[in-house]
């Protein structure tokens, strides 16, 4: 890591040093092409900071930058306020992984950062960036990390596309968060965040087949199914198990090759319910119904943004969901996926839900759609 310990500089004249930099390596490349291509990482930061050095000379940095061993971010402090991350690439092109979305190891005054990068090909090349700007997405390794693109055009940064400035989100007490809600908000069918962002979300560490699961723990799983996607309850398609394999595999380390067996297998069944009787239901209607009280129980601790992500629900800005609108929202959903498989399935549907409230307390969305369906 370089800090350098001068106090008052501006961000234009740091900037004038990075330009200078910037010229004075290119010059060095020039003059031995074969050099930056044998030189790794460090000897690379080493390059850096000798030529940040030399064009602090005559400015209010001269003399104060030093080189400083350790896992620190970012790699040159200026003024313990402006910062250079020094990154490299040997192909090329001018894209790298970046830090670590956390940023656990921050130098804490540093507000300004700025991105050297250097492409150690033939011939070799130099630019500087501000660091969010070039910023384009998250990838996972042992933690989520930013990718790096100096080519970004302006305005596509991620910061850009979820909508939160770069230190706003630095600064939160979970940055992760707004990045996993993002992705979970635009995942098309079948795809699924898999790294969470809470410390209340854990994925396993092992992968374990739904065969070998307990029937207590098939059971939790097929309660938070149902109440997540509608779409099982529907006939014929042969993606409806698509979104639910993908949670399963993210979100609890699970993995079924045949998921659908779970819902879909065994004959069909008669319900009586609220004096109506329902035949030939297909299993997944009876598993709805054996556990109805712990569906709505799952229904109502969804989140909103996982409302959004799983029934493709846009929902009013600033104004949090009661447990009856999600219910509404899911009977709604949940109605609209069955027709095909269900000949009654609003009938079905409200007359189970109304089982589930003591009478004086059913919530107004299942009391108008049984009125509905009585009409």
């Amino acid at each position: 890591m370089i800090i350098s310990k001068a106090k008052d500089a501006k961000a234009d004249n740091f900037e004038k040093i990075l330009n200078k930099s910037v010229a004075n390596i290119s010059t060095k490349a020039n003059e031995n092409n074969s050099y930056f291509q044998k030189r790794n990482f460090s000897e690379f930061e080493k390059d850096v900071y000798e030529t940040v050095t030399e064009a602090s000379i005559a400015t209010e940095f001269e003399g104060s930058i030093e080189l400083i061993a350790g896992q620190k971010f970012p790699d040159i402090v200026a003024k313990q306020y402006y910062g250079i991350e020094v990154k490299s690439s040997l192909g090329g092109n001018w894209k790298s992984t970046g830090n670590s979305v956390l940023e656990s190891t921050r130098i804490e005054s540093v507000e300004r950062i700025y991105l050297f990068f250097g492409q150690l090909s033939r011939p070799a090349q130099f630019k500087y960036r501000l660091y969010q700007e070039c910023l384009f997405d998250v990838a996972v390794t042992h933690s989520p990390r930013y990718l790096i693109d100096m080519q970004l055009e302006p305005g596509n940064s991620i910061f850009d596309r979820i909508g939160i400035d770069y230190n706003e989100l630095r600064k939160k007490e979970n940055p992760i968060a707004p990045i996993v809600d993002y992705y979970r908000r635009h995942s098309k069918k079948g795809e699924e965040p898999w790294w969470m962002g809470s410390p209340d979300e854990v994925v396993p560490v092992k992968v374990k087949l739904w065969g070998d699961l307990t029937s207590e723990r098939k059971r939790e799983l097929e309660i938070q199914s149902m109440a997540r996607f509608p779409e099982i309850f529907s006939k014929g398609s042969p993606n409806k198990y698509k979104n639910l394999a993908a949670w399963l595999a993210a979100r609890h380390g699970v993995v079924s090759p045949s998921v659908r067996d779970s819902f879909s297998a065994g004959g069909t069944v008669s319900k009586k319910i609220g004096g109506t009787r329902y035949d030939k239901l297909p299993h997944v209607f009876s598993r709805l119904h054996e556990n109805i009280h712990d569906v709505v129980e799952a229904v109502k601790a969804l989140s909103e943004v996982e409302i959004q992500q799983y029934w493709g629900v846009k929902l009013p800005v600033g104004e949090p969901l009661s447990d009856n609108q999600k219910i509404s929202f899911w009977a709604s959903k949940t109605i609209d996926c069955s027709r095909s498989n269900l000949k009654d399935s609003k009938g079905f549907i409200y007359h189970l839900l109304s089982t589930v409230f003591p009478k004086n307390d059913i919530p107004d969305c299942v009391k108008e759609g049984m009125r509905a369906y009585m009409s």
